[in-house]
């Protein structure tokens, strides 16, 4: 599998936002409320955001049913179009950079995922434009443990771990949408295991690249944030042919896989 260049970019900011992250999770929840400035001032500097249900928007429930799965959509809405970057970000957990996605092109649109929650927090979907303004929504979602919950024994083998599946939806006009299945543990590195006591080390999912018919599409850059086994649901074109998704995790595995399997180059 090719190396994902454009994803290792991001690297560097999200490595050191973890560390400051870590350090805010573990002050009293008085002082929970140095998440925000501090991510702010790390990716965005003093840049100013615009707020716009046509441009951006969040859907997340108020209360989580499992702080686990967490189902989150980024709507990108009719006046978007020339929105080129998604930062996913959740305040109070203890890596609140969920995800970065970079759209190669506006067909993709709207991203469905789901979120590990550890305490109730403020979820945030900031946009950038192709000319470079920034957009924000936010939702307040009620959960916790979802990062750290203790897991019982395995079901992931290593063979298992990397297979991916794809439902492909139609929709109205020239766009369809994909919903991409990771199996995947995603350990956070911040769970218990019942049998040993110990914690278990981080595995998850880091980046991820997605082609249509042979040009890129989508890439994402992952964290622990993201939940087991990811799911992804995004747009693509109605007469896409070739689907080819690449993957890497935090352990340097590669994994690939084409939709429909025996499709050729177009």
């Amino acid at each position: 599998m090719d190396a994902l260049p454009t994803l290792r970019t991001a690297a560097s900011p999200l490595r050191w936002l973890l560390a400051v992250s870590l350090f805010v999770g573990a002050l009293p929840p008085a002082s929970a409320d140095a998440a925000w400035p501090k991510m702010r001032s790390a990716l965005f500097g003093e840049r100013s955001f615009g707020s716009d249900p046509a441009v951006l928007a969040l859907e997340a429930p108020d209360r989580a049913e499992d702080a686990s799965i967490v189902p989150v959509s980024l709507r990108v809405g009719p006046a978007g179009g020339a929105l080129r970057t998604l930062w996913l970000l959740v305040d109070e957990n203890p890596s609140p950079l969920a995800a970065r996605f970079t759209l190669h092109d506006a067909v993709v649109g709207s991203i469905e995922t789901r979120l590990r929650v550890e305490r109730y927090t403020t979820v945030r979907a900031i946009g950038e434009t192709d000319d470079g303004r920034l957009y924000m929504a936010e939702h307040f979602v009620r959960a916790a443990g979802g990062c750290s919950a203790p897991i019982g024994p395995a079901d992931d083998s290593e063979s298992a771990i990397g297979r991916m599946s794809m439902r492909r939806f139609d929709v109205a006009g020239a766009r369809s949408e994909l919903e991409l299945r990771i199996r995947h543990p995603n350990h956070s590195g911040l769970e218990v295991d019942l049998d040993t006591r110990g914690y278990v080390a981080a595995d998850y999912v880091r980046e991820l690249r997605v082609l249509q018919d042979g040009r890129p599409l989508l890439d994402a850059e992952l964290d622990i944030s993201i939940s087991r086994n990811p799911y992804l649901r995004f747009g693509i074109a109605a007469d896409a042919r070739r689907l080819d998704v690449q993957v890497g995790d935090s352990r340097e595995r590669r994994f690939d896989a084409r939709f429909p399997p025996d499709a050729t180059t177009p």
